[in-house]
């Protein structure tokens, strides 16, 4: 007949088990968290530490249309390829335009950490188009991470972040600058002739 230590040593080693049973489950949840954290830092890491391109539609020099796509990512953008839709292209008003966009379908580029790459879509004859359409398409690139796709959406009639430049080249502009120093230079060497040329009459 089991005496009370048996029955003592029953109930401890039940109390041991579940014990063991608990702990083991509390483990096995703070494992998984752990996991889970260690992998959404992994995909934060590797969101923020790859190429990122962006899509910017421009009107540059009041002149040109363009659609500006600027990596504003970590890394180089490699293998990148622009598909812009054959309905949009169609839609445009200069047959020049429409062929240099189909080729570009087949192309690729290289867009470097804060560089842009432009699509030159028209020229001031896209306003008042009646066939405009939103520039739509695909855009995809790669690291040596992976690969990225986006779609390419602009609605033109109502696109709230326009850009326009007037301004030069900032190479023209020291070009401009330089030009202005020299010709100054010049007037200063021709007033310094006259004035030795009437110190020499006066004497």
């Amino acid at each position: 007949m089991p005496t009370i230590t048996d029955w003592l040593m029953v109930i401890i080693t039940l109390v041991y088990v579940i014990a063991t049973i608990f702990i083991c489950r509390a483990n096995i949840k703070s494992a998984k968290a752990s996991k889970e954290e260690l992998a959404e830092i992994k995909r934060q890491y590797a969101e923020e530490n790859r190429p990122h391109i962006e899509v910017e539609f421009c009107y540059e020099r009041r002149t040109w249309y363009i659609v500006r796509f600027i990596n504003h990512g970590k890394l180089t953008a490699q293998h990148v390829k622009i598909v812009l839709d054959e309905d949009f292209i169609s839609s445009l008003p200069e047959q020049g335009f429409k062929d240099i966009l189909f080729k570009q379908r087949q192309k690729e580029c290289i867009i470097g950490v804060g560089q842009h790459y432009d699509l030159y879509i028209a020229s001031n004859e896209l306003r008042g188009n009646p066939n405009m359409k939103p520039v739509t398409g695909k855009l995809s690139y790669q690291d040596e991470s992976g690969k990225y796709e986006s779609d390419i959406y602009i609605d033109l009639e109502n696109y709230a972040t326009f850009f326009s430049s007037t301004s030069d080249d900032p190479m023209v502009k020291e070009l401009k600058n330089i030009k202005k120093e020299i010709e100054g230079l010049k007037r200063a060497i021709v007033a310094l002739d006259v004035s030795k040329k009437e110190d020499t009459q006066n004497v």
